[in-house]
């Protein structure tokens, strides 16, 4: 009687041990996935930021130059557009790309008009 119960109690330990490490495995590779996709979004965010601040930052540039000449007047980046069904990292990653290509473009526009 007593093997028989040891019997049951071992095959019942493999199960259960077999069992625990496929949901490791799963674990892993879903976590895995999961930071890709949030590395994918922020790295997304972060090229439509940069397009669109140097846009804007450029513009800006242009139109300070033109009306405080060689006077830098550039006090407070403009906020981006940011809307409401954006991922956090993607908003984060385009508030930091627009500020950067705002930056630099902001720059180019104002040299480019104290050109002429």
């Amino acid at each position: 009687m007593g093997k028989q119960t040891f019997n049951r109690i071992n095959k019942t330990s493999k199960i259960l041990g077999v069992l625990l490490l496929v949901s490791f495995i799963i674990f892993v590779t879903a976590t895995s996935a999961s930071a890709e996709s949030v590395d994918a979004n922020y790295q997304a965010g972060y090229q439509a930021g940069v397009q669109q601040g140097c846009i804007v930052g450029y513009n800006d540039g242009l139109k300070d130059c033109s009306a405080h000449g060689q006077n830098a007047v550039l006090t407070k980046i403009s906020d981006p557009v940011i809307k409401d069904g954006w991922k956090d990292n993607y908003k984060t990653g385009y508030k930091k790309g627009y500020n950067e290509g705002y930056l630099a473009s902001y720059s180019k526009g104002r040299f480019k008009c104290l050109k002429k």
